[in-house]
């Protein structure tokens, strides 16, 4: 008994029901997709603006000779191109992760086509079988039941072509997240070491001063909260200037670094320490009492002296108490040093 081809309709309408709601999909993930790339021009076209915002910065420190208070006026405009710059990494990772997404979803769009195809196969095939040696009759009926099984068959040809062409557009889609998860943590490690070398000091590694007041401050506020003790040392570093004209600047820098890291050998990881002038450094001391920093400082100057490397410091210090400014503190201290006019 011939099988009656209406049998398979059902089966065969719901598939290109299904067919024309992954259409939609793939309008919605193309959608997705475009979005994703306006993304990354606008987060690139955010970064070119803060670069040449920086480099705006970066020039007028350099019509001004470089000094202190020129590098201070332009710290703010730094902060706010760094910021962007964050933002803007923050934003290429978001990309990333929705590239990532719109390549799942193609994924599953490419598995729901071949199951398509899967079903026209399996509801057409009996139609072929049902059409062989048929009467005369039904010959013209025979023909017509071919060529709609042959468009079937072709029509889920394309379907997995389609779900091929899907699942390599989703291997690239990875791809591309991959690199620009990889750019953005590159930018972020970029953007980090830059504001570090833009803060601290190159030659010595410490705080420059700018920067190093206001963690000064920072430091000051805590230690009120917590009514704990502060310290601090107002370093200055014996014969710098001779040091340049007998052996050149290069043997200054030297007994620089040399006075530092013997400095840094007796602080606390946590401790500042400043650059403030030329051969002159601050040392604070959150929790630290007066003679606590008499001691630490006590123990430096041995090591020093007792190093085949001639360096010297003289050293002078100050407590905090009510009501001082990171001014007063400094000040105090300064007026301190062995020798000092300013007391």
């Amino acid at each position: 008994m011939s099988r009656d081809p209406r049998a398979t309709v059902a089966p065969v309408s719901r598939a290109l029901e299904d067919e024309q709601t992954l259409v939609d999909r793939e309008q919605t993930l193309a959608d997705t997709d475009q979005t994703g790339s306006d993304d990354d021009q606008t987060s690139s076209d955010r970064e070119q603006a803060a670069a040449n915002r920086d480099q705006a910065a970066s020039d007028r420190d350099l019509v001004r000779g470089g000094d202190p208070d020129a590098h201070d006026s332009s710290r703010d405009v730094r902060s706010r191109t760094a910021q962007q710059r964050q933002f803007s990494a923050a934003r290429r990772m978001a990309a990333a992760t929705a590239r990532d997404q719109v390549a799942d979803a193609r994924d599953l769009t490419a598995l729901e086509r071949d199951q398509i195809a899967e079903l026209r196969d399996r509801a057409l095939a009996p139609e072929d079988a049902a059409s062989v040696g048929r009467e005369s009759e039904m010959v013209l009926r025979a023909a017509e039941n071919r060529s709609s099984a042959a468009a079937d068959r072709a029509a889920a040809a394309e379907s997995r072509t389609r779900a091929a062409v899907d699942r390599a557009q989703a291997a690239r889609d990875r791809e591309g997240a991959a690199r620009e998860v990889l750019q953005a943590q590159a930018e972020r490690d970029a953007l980090l070491t830059k504001l570090a070398s833009a803060e601290n000091d190159g030659l010595t590694g410490t705080r420059l001063r700018a920067t190093g007041l206001e963690d000064f401050d920072h430091e000051i506020a805590r230690a009120r909260r917590a009514m704990a003790p502060l310290a601090i040392a107002y370093v200055d570093v014996v014969g710098l200037k001779a040091v340049n004209d007998a052996h050149g600047h290069g043997a200054g820098d030297a007994l620089l670094q040399h006075a530092v890291n013997a400095i840094r050998g007796q602080m606390r990881s946590y401790d500042l320490i400043v650059r403030i002038g030329g051969d002159e450094f601050m040392c604070v001391m959150s929790g630290a009492t007066i003679e606590s920093a008499h001691v630490r400082f006590a123990a430096i100057q041995t090591r020093l002296a007792a190093d085949p490397f001639p360096c010297e410091i003289k050293v002078g210090f100050a407590a905090l108490t009510d009501g001082d400014t990171a001014a007063d503190l400094i000040q105090r201290a300064d007026a301190e040093l062995p020798g000092s006019t300013r007391r």
